[in-house]
């Protein structure tokens, strides 16, 4: 639902076939999916570790020489809907409530996004961020929230994620767009940043520290056209995101009147809690 409501109409805001498309394929339309999607000039190979570059290609070339060059990339990158909207989708019973809220922001072709990335980290994409100190650690509304960026061609989009009990809902939502807005107006201290800044560096050096990693950075700077020298000087461009830069960035791009928030639980104990959050569309729990 929360996919939906920033992509309507597109592959995006989709992430699963309804029954009737599902049971109404045929093995004639997956072969005419794959003829018209699948082919060499959409294929990207790498190949990461210690080997013969001759032999390599060599072996490279024999394995695919045969595949037929197909069509070319198909781009359709989607119009997300901004504006703040509220959904409920029901649970009858249910002793927790699911949270998902969030907006479309930038790719990572864009110079702000590294700083985007920090402020994300900051807010609460990290286990020491504000947000989940605060309704995990201080309130105890939930166990594990989290933020994160998720990001496509040219495309991206901010959430946070919560499982909060039903009682909390709208304590949760009050809290979470408290911390929203404090960052928007407040830079963060020099120390808070740094602690922010020493986790993604460190996790940036774990990440490439194993083969896997390293495809999945030479992937991510292939489809997002970034620089050859986005690796090297990754960890020395988040080091240098300042204070003010976060909250210019949270204040820019996590603009909490634009947030779209969709929330699974119990209509009837939640609706008055939802309240302050704009009127609700209702949905039944998809069976």
């Amino acid at each position: 639902k929360f996919r939906a409501m920033l992509y309507p109409g597109h592959p995006y805001g989709r992430l699963f076939p309804a029954n009737d498309m599902l049971q109404g394929y045929t093995g004639a339309q997956a072969k005419a999916f794959f003829d018209a999607n699948y082919g060499a000039a959409r294929a990207r190979l790498y190949v990461v570790g210690r080997f013969d570059e001759a032999g390599i290609e060599r072996a490279i070339t024999q394995a695919f020489e045969g595949w037929k060059k197909g069509p070319a990339p198909s781009v359709h990158v989607p119009k997300s809907e901004g504006g703040r909207r509220l959904e409920v989708i029901d649970r009858p019973g249910a002793v927790q409530s699911t949270i998902s809220l969030g907006l479309p922001v930038i790719d990572p072709s864009s110079p702000d996004y590294l700083p985007l990335v920090v402020t994300d980290s900051l807010l609460g994409g990290s286990f020491g961020s504000r947000i989940t100190s605060n309704i995990r650690e201080q309130k105890g509304y939930t166990y594990s929230p989290a933020s994160q960026i998720s990001a496509r061609y040219r495309d991206a989009f901010w959430a946070e994620n919560a499982d909060v009990t039903t009682k909390d809902t709208g304590a949760s939502l009050k809290e979470i767009f408290a911390e929203i807005d404090r960052l928007a107006k407040e830079a963060p201290s020099e120390k808070e940043l740094r602690g922010v800044q020493n986790y993604l560096g460190g996790i940036f050096i774990l990440r490439n520290s194993v083969r896997p990693g390293i495809i999945g950075q030479l992937e991510f700077m292939d489809l997002h056209g970034l620089p050859d020298d986005y690796l090297n000087t990754y960890v020395q461009r988040i080091n240098a995101v300042t204070p003010a830069e976060v909250q210019r960035i949270t204040a820019k791009y996590i603009r909490s009147g634009d947030v779209a928030i969709v929330v699974a639980g119990d209509q009837k104990v939640i609706a008055d809690q939802l309240t302050p959050y704009g009127s609700a569309g209702i949905s039944p729990a998809p069976k």
